[in-house]
């Protein structure tokens, strides 16, 4: 664990900018917003994504941000996660599983004090609307390390 600056945030940022590839950013990347709720602690989250050309067959690096509130605290995490979207012939439903990297501050109300984690999520869920140009999600995203909340449950759609 280590103190919070702005430097922080300006890092963060970077570096889910630099798992970007360049071109993939320009081609045919679509944003959107999610907001659900996370448990440890007790939040409803809100925040943007952006949905990327894939980087493989079927491999997507979607990275996006996310502000907490709740359980006398505010949060803020920053995701570059990494999903395998599966082709389910005649269906124009893609599940999806995968995991990611979250930089995640907490910022306790009251004067409790704040600390920034790195931690390791792993993910699944369901991908849909793409034919119809509105691609929505819903997904579940549980923690691994004791860094990041418990679990996330999303709803999020696209541009």
């Amino acid at each position: 664990m280590f103190r919070s600056r702005p430097f922080t945030y300006v890092l963060a940022l970077s570096i889910t900018l630099l798992l970007v590839p360049a071109g993939a950013v320009w081609a045919h990347t679509s944003w959107g917003l999610h907001g659900g709720f996370s448990s440890n602690p007790d939040q409803f989250i809100v925040g943007p994504h952006l949905n990327l050309d894939p980087i493989a067959e079927n491999l997507y690096i979607v990275p996006s941000g996310e502000v907490g509130f709740g359980d006398h605290a505010t949060t803020l995490s920053f995701n570059g996660d990494l999903q395998y979207r599966f082709v389910v012939h005649r269906s124009k439903v893609h599940p999806y599983a995968g995991g990611g990297l979250s930089l995640y501050y907490v910022n306790v109300n009251g004067g409790g004090g704040s600390d920034t984690n790195l931690g390791v999520d792993i993910l699944g869920g369901i991908f849909f609307g793409e034919m119809n140009g509105r691609p929505m999600f819903v997904d579940a995203k549980f923690g691994l390390t004791d860094r990041v909340p418990d679990w996330k449950f999303q709803f999020g759609f696209n541009f």
